[in-house]
C-alpha cells in the first residue's frame, strides 16, 4: 500500500510540474488584464456627480435594511436585486461617497476584461480573447458603466461568465463544470432580469450544438425540440415585457425609437460611448469594417466548420438582439444600456477578424492577420480619443453626467434660510438630500415637490396652479431645480417650443407682472445651466399680497435717489460661521425714476475699526436680475436678497457690516443721509455681526 501511495504521489508531482507552465500562462495575462482594467476604472471614479438613477441606488441601499434587500431577490419588480445586496456591505464599510457607491461597478467592470479574455481563449484561442479584451479594456461605454452606481457593469460580467462556463462545460463535459455553469445561470437573473434573455439564448445554443453532435436521430429530435422551445420562450418573454412596458406607459426619459435606429444608436454607444452624430462618421469606420470582416469569418466558421465557439457567439449575440428589436417594434422604449448583455459577443465578433496563429503560415493568413490587427489598433485609437473628447468624453475633465451637485453648490452659495426651493421632478429628491450636506454645512431649505403631477388623473393643471401659486405666494424668493429630460416623464411639455412642462412654465411666466426673475452668477440671466439640470431664481414682490417687510426698519437715503427701508439678517440654524454664508435682504424704494442710471450696491464685512473688506458682495440688485436702470416706478417697494461668502479662515469675533451704493459708470459713491446709523466715507454701518468658527476645522 505504501508503495502505491508513493507511486501516486510521484505521478501527481509530475502532473503538477507539467500543468504549472500552462496555469501560469493562463493566470498571468488574466492578472495583468485585471490590474490594468481596475486602474483604468478607478481613475477619476468620483469625479463625475451622481445622476438621477445613481441617486435612487443610494436611497435604496441606505434606506433599506439588509433583510429587505434579501427579500427583494424574490420580487420580480426588482430589476437587479443582487447588485443592491452586494453594495450594502460596501456602503457600511466604506461610507456612501461617490467613490464607494461606484466601487462594486468598477470591480465588476475590471473582472469583465480578463473574463472576456478567458471566454475568447475558450471559444477559439488566446488571440481572440486578447483582441476582445483589449477592445473592452478602454471601451468608453464599458468604462461609463464601470463608473456608474448601477448594475450594468455586473450585468456585463455575468453575461461573460455565463458564456464562459457554458463553453467550458461543453468542452469538458464533467459534472463539476456543469455545476459551475448551473451556479452562474442561477445567479444571473438576480444580477439583472434581462440576463434571462441570455440564459434562454444559451439554451438555444446548447440545443443547436446537441442537434449537430447527437449520434442518434432521437437525440437530434430532442435537441431540436429544446432549440425550438428556447426560441419560443424568448419570443414569449419579449411579448410579456412589451406588454408590461405598455401597461406602465413607458416613455418620457426613454427614447422612442424603432429597431433599426436603436441598433444604429447602440453601435455608436458600444464603439465610442457617444451617439453617432456626436463624433465624426470616420471614427466609426474601424468598428464597421471589423463587424463586417469578423462577422463574415464568424458565420463561415459556424456554417462551414460548425465550430462550437462560433455558434455560441452567434447565438448569444444575435438572439437577444433580435428579441430586443422585436420589443422596440412593439413598444419603442429604448435605452442603450439594456443591450449590455450583447456587448461582449459583439466585441468577440470584432476580434474574430484576427485569426489564431496556425501551424503553417500562408499569404492569406498573413493578410488577414495584418488587416485585423490594423483595424483593432485603429479602433483602440478611436476609443482613446472618444474618452478625451472635449466636453463629452468621460476623461475630458468636463462634467458629462447630470450635474445636480453643481446646481446645489450654486444654490448653497446664494440661498437664504427662508427661501422656497422647488425640485422637479420629485425623482431628484434623493440627489438633493445626498448633496445638500456635502456642498455646505448650512442646512438647505426643505424642498417642495408636486408628486401627484402626471401620476393621478385627479391632479391636473388646475390643481397644480392652485398649489404652486400658494407656495410661491408664501415666500419672498423662490428657486426651481429642474431636470427637463426627467421632468417630461410626469410633466410633458404642452406648448410649442417649451421644454420645461407645467411646473417650469408656472415658475417662469405665471403671474409674470408680479414676479421678477432674479439673476444668477451667470449675470443678467434668470437661470444657471448645468449638465441636464437648470437652476431658476424668482423674486416675489409680495407675500400673501403684502410686500415683505424688513426685520430691522431704518430710513437711509442714498444721493436723494434711493431709500433703504431696512434690512433682514436671518442666519441659518448653524449660525453665521466662517466658511459659510451671510444671508442679507435689503428693502429699497426708488424716490424717482432711475431709468438709464445703473447703480451697484456693495456690502462689506470688516473689522469694527478698519474699513478694509474681509468679505464682500458688490453687485446690481437682485443679483443682476433687476438693475436700477429698470426702476422707473417711484415708490415701488423692492427687496434685494444677496449672500456674502465668508472665508473659511475668518477668525471668530464681532465684525461690522457696511453698505454703500456707487455709480457703475465711474465708481462714484452716493452720499448717504441716515438718522439712526453711523456713516463713514459714504458707507452706512448697518449692524455688528458675530461670526463663529467654521465647523469641522474649516470645512467649506
Amino acid at each position: 500500500m505504501s508503495v502505491g501511495i508513493r507511486e501516486r504521489g510521484v505521478e501527481l508531482g509530475q502532473r503538477s510540474r507539467v500543468f504549472a507552465p500552462a496555469r501560469l500562462a493562463w493566470a498571468l495575462p488574466a492578472l495583468l488584464l485585471f490590474g490594468l482594467a481596475l486602474w483604468l476604472r478607478l481613475y477619476r471614479l468620483e469625479a463625475q456627480p451622481l445622476w438621477l438613477d445613481e441617486g435612487r441606488t443610494w436611497l435604496e441601499v441606505t434606506r433599506t435594511r439588509l433583510g429587505g434587500l434579501i427579500l427583494n431577490l424574490g420580487r420580480l419588480s426588482e430589476a437587479y436585486p443582487l447588485y443592491h445586496l452586494l453594495l450594502k456591505p460596501v456602503v457600511r464599510l466604506l461610507g456612501d461617497s461617490e467613490w464607494a457607491l461606484r466601487l462594486p461597478s468598477a470591480l465588476a467592470g475590471a473582472l469583465a476584461v480578463p473574463s472576456l479574455w478567458a471566454l475568447g481563449r475558450e471559444l477559439r484561442g488566446p488571440l481572440l480573447g486578447l483582441g476582445a479584451a483589449a477592445l473592452l479594456l478602454i471601451a468608453p461605454f464599458a468604462l461609463w458603466q464601470a463608473q456608474d452606481a448601477k448594475a450594468y457593469s455586473l450585468t456585463l460580467l455575468m453575461a461573460i461568465l455565463l458564456a464562459w462556463t457554458l463553453a467550458r462545460a461543453l468542452r469538458q463535459g464533467t459534472r463539476r463544470s456543469w455545476l459551475l455553469c448551473a451556479v452562474v445561470a442561477l445567479l444571473a437573473p438576480f444580477a439583472h432580469r434581462l440576463l434571462v434573455f441570455t440564459l434562454v439564448a444559451a439554451v438555444v445554443a446548447w440545443g443547436a450544438l446537441q442537434a449537430l453532435a447527437a449520434p442518434t436521430p432521437r437525440g437530434r429530435r430532442w435537441a431540436w425540440l429544446v432549440l425550438l422551445g428556447g426560441v419560443l420562450l424568448g419570443l414569449g418573454l419579449t411579448l410579456a415585457l412589451a406588454w408590461s412596458l405598455r401597461a406602465q406607459n413607458a416613455g418620457g426619459q426613454y427614447a422612442a425609437v424603432g429597431p433599426a435606429r436603436a441598433l444604429w444608436l447602440t453601435a455608436g454607444q458600444f464603439a465610442v460611448g457617444q451617439w453617432p452624430g456626436a463624433v465624426p462618421r470616420l471614427w466609426l469606420a474601424p468598428f464597421a469594417l471589423l463587424t463586417l470582416l469578423g462577422g463574415a469569418w464568424l458565420a463561415w466558421d459556424a456554417v462551414r466548420h460548425r465550430a462550437r465557439g462560433a455558434i455560441l457567439v452567434l447565438t448569444l449575440g444575435a438572439l437577444p438582439t433580435l428579441w430586443f428589436a422585436l420589443l422596440l417594434a412593439l413598444q419603442p422604449s429604448y435605452e442603450a444600456r439594456y443591450f449590455t448583455i450583447v456587448l461582449p459577443f459583439w466585441l468577440l465578433t470584432l476580434a474574430w477578424a484576427l485569426p489564431e496563429w496556425p501551424a503553417r503560415q500562408t499569404i492569406g493568413y498573413a493578410a488577414r492577420a495584418l488587416l485585423g490587427a490594423l483595424l483593432i489598433l485603429a479602433a483602440l485609437v478611436v476609443q482613446q480619443r472618444a474618452l478625451l473628447l472635449p466636453g463629452k468624453g468621460l476623461w475630458s475633465g468636463a462634467t458629462v453626467k447630470e450635474d445636480v451637485r453643481g446646481a446645489l453648490t450654486t444654490l448653497a452659495a446664494h440661498v437664504h434660510p427662508d427661501d422656497l426651493v422647488i425640485v422637479h421632478p420629485d425623482a431628484l429628491l434623493p440627489l438633493y438630500h445626498y448633496y445638500a450636506p456635502r456642498v455646505t454645512f448650512q442646512p438647505l431649505p426643505t424642498p417642495v415637490t408636486y408628486p401627484w403631477l402626471g401620476r393621478s388623473e385627479q391632479y391636473g393643471l388646475r390643481e397644480l396652479d392652485i398649489e404652486i401659486r400658494r407656495d410661491l405666494e408664501s415666500a419672498k424668493r423662490a428657486w426651481l431645480i429642474i431636470a427637463p429630460e426627467h421632468a417630461r416623464v410626469v410633466d410633458p411639455p404642452r406648448v410649442a417650443g417649451d421644454h420645461l412642462g407645467l411646473v417650469g412654465l408656472a415658475f417662469q411666466y405665471g403671474d409674470r407682472n408680479r414676479r421678477i426673475l432674479c439673476g444668477t452668477p451667470n449675470a443678467d440671466q434668470s437661470y444657471a445651466g448645468f449638465v441636464g439640470v437648470l437652476l431658476y431664481c424668482n423674486n416675489i414682490p409680495s407675500v400673501h399680497g403684502v410686500p415683505p417687510q424688513p426685520a430691522v426698519p431704518l430710513d437711509a437715503v442714498f444721493g436723494g435717489h434711493l431709500r433703504l427701508r431696512g434690512y433682514s439678517l436671518i442666519p441659518f440654524a448653524t449660525g453665521i460661521r466662517a466658511g459659510g454664508t451671510l444671508p442679507l435682504s435689503l428693502f429699497w424704494e426708488p424716490l424717482e425714476s432711475l431709468a438709464g442710471t445703473d447703480y451697484v450696491v456693495f456690502v462689506h464685512l470688516t473689522r469694527p475699526d478698519d474699513p478694509t473688506p474681509l468679505a464682500q458682495f458688490d453687485g446690481r440688485p437682485m443679483e443682476g436680475g433687476l438693475p436700477t436702470r429698470l426702476w422707473t416706478d417711484p415708490g415701488a417697494l423692492l427687496h434685494d436678497d444677496r449672500v456674502i461668502a465668508l472665508p473659511a479662515d475668518l477668525p471668530p469675533g464681532a465684525y461690522a457690516l457696511r453698505l454703500g451704493v456707487y455709480r457703475a459708470a465711474d465708481g462714484a459713491r452716493l452720499p448717504i443721509r441716515a438718522a439712526d446709523r453711523q456713516v463713514e466715507d459714504q458707507t452706512l454701518i448697518l449692524d455688528t455681526v458675530e461670526v463663529l468658527s467654521a465647523p469641522g476645522g474649516g470645512r467649506p
